[in-house]
């Protein structure tokens, strides 16, 4: 099974070379509607980009991806909230919406910021808010972006298929860059903090 994989990224990446303007614009319209839908399995999208792509191209496509597809579907689905929503959701999201409402760019951003949180979880969460668009479009761009520059490097740096065998988990998530993000986290709380006070 792996080795038909690697088979197929083999002749994926001689199709790229091929036909790279075609390939470009396809892999980016699926890398959209990838993030539309909000499909588990982002970090794949985000690593292939810049390995068949560069670490340029690929995290132009990531983070403009990302964001656009997960703008339609906070639109979407907040407008499904706003017609289908019962008296419990409209509770819900009004207390939600008291306490993001001081720091909520912060918020929004630390949202974006915490690993492990499906981003399935985070657009439906999102769509239940009283945001605007521009908040949405800034803060889903900010937060995602450290991950974004961090995963797009590592796929660019796969200089052959065998390093995608070697490669580990705890390669990406080493002290340095989880220090990184701890401080990001740790900055936006206080911000948040000295807002309420």
């Amino acid at each position: 099974m792996i080795d038909l994989i690697f088979n197929f990224l083999i002749q994926f990446d001689l199709l790229i070379n091929n036909h790279f303007i075609i390939s470009l614009i396809i892999y980016f319209i699926l890398s959209l509607l990838f993030f539309a839908f909000s499909i588990p399995g982002g970090l794949i999208i985000i690593l292939a980009s810049s390995f068949f792509f560069g670490f340029i191209i690929g995290f132009i496509i990531n983070i403009i991806s990302i964001v656009l597809g997960s703008f339609c579907f906070f639109l979407f689905f907040q407008k499904m909230f706003k017609k289908y929503s019962n008296k419990y959701l409209d509770k819900f999201s009004d207390k939600l919406n008291k306490v993001v409402k001081k720091s909520s760019l912060e918020y929004l951003i630390l949202l974006r910021l915490i690993f492990g949180i499906p981003l399935l979880v985070q657009n439906l969460f999102l769509s239940t808010l009283y945001i605007s668009k521009s908040k949405f479009i800034i803060s889903t761009f900010l937060g995602f972006t450290p991950y974004f520059l961090v995963f797009t490097f590592i796929g660019s740096e796969f200089s052959n298929l065998i390093d995608i065998k070697e490669f580990q988990l705890n390669d990406i998530l080493s002290f340095d860059l989880i220090l990184i993000f701890l401080i990001l986290i740790i900055f936006l709380l206080f911000r948040i903090f000295f807002k309420f006070k």
